[in-house]
């Protein structure tokens, strides 16, 4: 490698020599009251070095600036990484453009009054992951009004907005949020805006949603909220035709958990659940048959469930009052469904209050 440079500069002062020798006429030179005359080479040297110096002096300061970022943010992140976050948080606070980084350290340490300083709209993420609702709603929204097509915040408030219950204004971010996403996520996007879509028929009860919400993505919910409507409509057919397809999809036993509630629908696809019952979970099997106080279906059952609901169907079934009181509180303690956080529910909810991860709840029976 030394003997390339070396080769390198030798042939550089070659090519200076030559061309030296061969601009060294005289030529004349005005600059204002200035006249004079000097070699040709001597003017081109100086041409260069001023256009150098021009140069140098308009970059030179932005490369010590930007020298002083990648320094500030080498130290951060070795401290980031050693786990020394009010060290790193030192070095991230010298520049705005590491204020994602400065985000990440403050919310491990959850200095909360810190995050609210910060312009970031990964501070306002972060408050979310807190629970602060009304803290990072406010600032996802100042991010908004400079941004419109600002992805984080989009997301961030349509969370914010499914936890308070305005399901309709949820339904609207993440119609924002769909046109917008990179095409890894468009299909899980997709199936956030199906079952928000599903959770807003269950207020507007307006066919176009649940047909809309199906359509666009086939789960659990989106079958169930489905059947209902075509129940409401009184198209048994269609509603029998949908309930058999989600046998085909392998989604029965949720659907059916989601149906639980609905008693007139759990009877008007007994035919179905009959003529199916070896493609339906036990457990699943039993819930129905309680629900719909089929006794003597629940007896041929209860050897083949867990303890817990052999138990819980006993006392459904026994005569005696203290029991059935019981049975209910065991029922009251039933948590079908469970988040990858380990967190478990009662009612299904596409959006896990606990982790704030979307789709991430499956039936654990």
């Amino acid at each position: 490698m030394r003997i390339v440079k070396l080769l390198f500069a030798l042939l550089l002062i070659g090519s200076f020599l030559v061309f030296v020798a061969q601009n060294s006429i005289l030529v004349e030179v005005s600059f204002f009251n200035y006249r004079g005359y000097t070699p040709v080479f001597v003017l081109v040297l100086i041409s260069a070095l001023i256009g150098f110096l021009i140069a140098f002096l308009y970059f030179f300061p932005r490369e010590i600036k930007l020298r002083g970022t990648v320094d500030n943010l080498r130290e951060g992140a070795k401290s980031l990484n050693r786990g020394f976050l009010l060290k790193a948080e030192h070095h991230f606070q010298k520049n705005s453009l590491l204020e994602p980084l400065l985000c990440l350290s403050l919310y491990e340490r959850e200095e909360t009054s810190k995050m609210l300083s910060l312009k970031s709209p990964l501070s306002a993420y972060m408050l979310l992951k807190l629970h602060l609702l009304e803290q990072a709603e406010e600032k996802f929204k100042r991010t908004l009004e400079t941004d419109q097509e600002n992805l984080l915040a989009l997301k961030g408030l349509r969370d914010i907005s499914f936890l308070k219950g305005e399901t309709d204004r949820s339904v609207e971010y993440q119609e924002r949020v769909l046109k917008l996403c990179e095409k890894w996520d468009k299909e899980n996007q997709k199936r956030v805006l199906a079952e928000l879509l599903a959770f807003l028929w269950r207020t507007n009860k307006e066919v176009e949603t649940a047909e809309k919400a199906f359509d666009l993505y086939r789960t659990p919910l989106t079958y169930s909220v489905c059947i209902i409507s075509l129940f409401d409509q009184e198209k048994k057919k269609d509603a029998t035709k949908l309930f058999e397809k989600s046998f085909e999809d392998n989604l029965q036993n949720e659907v059916l958990t989601l149906l639980l509630a609905e008693e007139p629908t759990l009877t008007k696809l007994m035919d179905v659940i009959q003529k199916r019952e070896q493609q339906i979970s036990k457990v699943v099997l039993l819930m129905i048959y309680l629900r719909l106080g089929l006794f003597s279906k629940v007896k041929s059952l209860i050897d083949d469930v867990p303890d817990y609901y052999r138990c819980l169907a006993m006392l459904f079934m026994s005569h005696r009052d203290e029991e059935r009181t019981c049975a209910k509180a065991f029922n009251d303690l039933l948590y079908l469904w469970e988040c990858t956080c380990g967190v478990r529910y009662k009612e299904y909810t596409p959006l896990c209050p606990n982790c704030l991860k979307w789709n991430k709840l499956e039936l654990k029976i």
